[in-house]
């Protein structure tokens, strides 16, 4: 849940199914993350279902105020959103991270806050996780209701280009955020000021889904009964109805918040805005599954006063609709879509249609060649007697027939000659014939000596069957030759050992001497 003031609390809290909320903390508390850094708390600033947000400061000798530059997410140990998002924070959202990827990326910035700093702390006998941020100002989903439930469209256009951008670099990551909405969707601390263009961070990766596994592979899509329906309601995409996210199922939430904040509602939501609270999850899924197969339907519930609906989001719709699931979403035309409403996406479009225009009518049956896909040409011959091509041609000499020849020679050697076809150097030498017998080897052991002698008394019927062994015998059927030669040894020990005590006395020291004297 996206965090409220303080002031704005009801009186008797309410947890999260599964979840169980912290005891308050008093301000001046100490807490030292991983890296044994203090931090002070301040005045609780917000609360949620899971737990509480303080005002924090990195300087633990003086009184944490309300300008202070950071906030702390404090849950009990038993809970595990906070968990999940301190993970994600540590292996995705570390400052030198972000600064690699907008240098490589050529850009400025990127709407994910860094990771400031984590730990454990023990209040009482009862022990906490918390997570450090840096404090950031209004989000967008109080600023979607102050406004009367509808936001400008060159500010929806601003968000929707910054959050694509953040959609990236977690999708690069192979993360998912999986609960994209207005109330995680917040301003700069001074980016009040919505006639400009403010700088939104995505926050609360509570629910951030791992897509992808440690050898880089896409998970696939799997009906997962205990994670479905995830997320909240209203924005939940098709694929995280069925328990699994995936980098379309972002898309596919992201798409539904533009719509809500530029026609006001959507069309699974009630007259006045929300869910209500006996809503079924099964029919709101099957409602965004009828209309993402029906776009032009869509669009005309979500804008029926408008004769015609903002291209941007119609062909952002269209082109989340025909996304496969493990698909890598074309972030640059999306982010087109929404740039300057659309203008430099349409001018381009405009101007490729004019240009394959022009050359249909400059040339005359002139081969289309599909875009995006190489094509694949022969090798041409480069220095043709050291290296073979494709294109390279095997001259063969023709010798010239002459009868007067092949009359001088001799009868009896002509009919000797063996003809043997040209074998050209690119063809594979013939197989050899095959054999009855497989040839051994050149140093063959005992064992396979005896099997292959035995195969071929069995091929010519000299083999005869051997009577079977009695019960004594140490003979079994899955014994090899090798094994039958140790038994064979071994009965014959036990044999002589057999003689030998019957025949010859026992050995004692009077028989001995007895023998020497003799």
């Amino acid at each position: 849940m996206a965090p409220r003031r303080a002031e704005e609390c009801p009186l008797k809290r309410v947890a999260a199914p599964g979840c169980r909320l912290p005891a308050r903390l008093p301000p001046g508390e100490i807490l030292t993350d991983i890296t044994q850094k203090k931090w002070k708390l301040g005045p609780r600033l917000g609360c949620g279902g899971f737990g509480d947000i303080y005002l924090a400061s990195d300087d633990v000798n003086k009184t944490v105020g309300q300008d202070a530059k950071y906030v702390i997410k404090i849950e009990p140990h038993h809970n595990g959103p906070l968990f999940v998002e301190m993970n994600f924070y540590i292996r995705v959202a570390r400052q030198y991270m972000i600064d690699d990827y907008c240098q490589s990326q050529k850009i400025s910035r990127i709407g994910i806050p860094a990771y400031e700093g984590s730990g454990s702390h023990v209040w009482k006998g009862e022990r906490f996780r918390f997570l450090v941020m840096p404090r950031y100002g209004i989000d967008i989903g109080k600023l979607f209701l102050s406004n009367g439930r509808k936001l400008p469209t060159k500010l929806v256009n601003n968000l929707a280009i910054q959050m694509l951008d953040a959609l990236e670099y977690i999708h690069s990551h192979g993360y998912a955020h999986a609960d994209v909405k207005g109330s995680n969707i917040v301003l700069e601390l001074n980016g009040q000021n919505i006639s400009g263009n403010p700088r939104a961070y995505l926050v609360d990766f509570g629910l951030a889904y791992r897509f992808k596994t440690a050898a880089g592979i896409h998970k696939p899509f799997v009906h997962d009964e205990r994670r479905a329906h995830e997320g909240t309601l209203e924005f939940t995409s098709r694929d995280a109805h069925h328990g699994t996210h995936s980098r379309r199922g972002d898309m596919e939430t992201l798409g539904y918040n533009i719509l809500q904040w530029l026609c006001g509602k959507l069309p699974w939501e009630k007259e006045e805005g929300g869910m209500r609270a006996s809503c079924n999850p099964e029919e709101v899924h099957a409602q965004k599954e009828t209309l993402l197969s029906d776009i032009p339907l869509f669009m005309q519930k979500c804008f029926p006063e408008h004769k015609k609906p903002p291209a941007a989001i119609m062909a952002y719709m269209k082109y989340i609709a025909s996304l496969d699931f493990e698909a890598k979403p074309n972030y640059s035309y999306l982010r087109g879509l929404f740039n300057r409403g659309g203008k430099i996406e349409r001018t381009l479009q405009s101007s490729v249609r004019r240009k394959r225009v022009s050359d249909e009518n400059n040339s005359c049956e002139r081969p289309i060649k599909m875009p995006y896909l190489r094509e694949r040409r022969p090798c041409k011959p480069v220095n043709g007697e050291g290296r073979i091509t494709r294109n390279t041609q095997v001259t063969v000499d023709v010798e010239e027939f002459c009868w007067e020849e092949v009359l001088a020679r001799h009868p009896d050697k002509l009919a000797k000659v063996i003809v043997q076809p040209t074998i050209s150097p690119l063809t594979p030498p013939p197989s050899p014939p095959p054999q009855l017998l497989p040839s051994p080897p050149s140093l063959p052991t005992y064992a396979m000596l005896h099997v292959l002698q035995r195969i071929k008394d069995r091929q010519s019927g000299v083999l005869k069957q051997k009577p079977k062994s009695y019960d004594h015998e140490l003979k079994v059927k899955w014994m090899t030759p090798a094994m039958e030669e140790v038994a064979k040894l071994k009965r014959n020990k036990q044999s002589n050992n057999a003689k030998f005590t019957t025949m010859s006395p026992r050995l004692t020291r009077s028989r001995v001497a007895q023998q020497k004297r003799k």
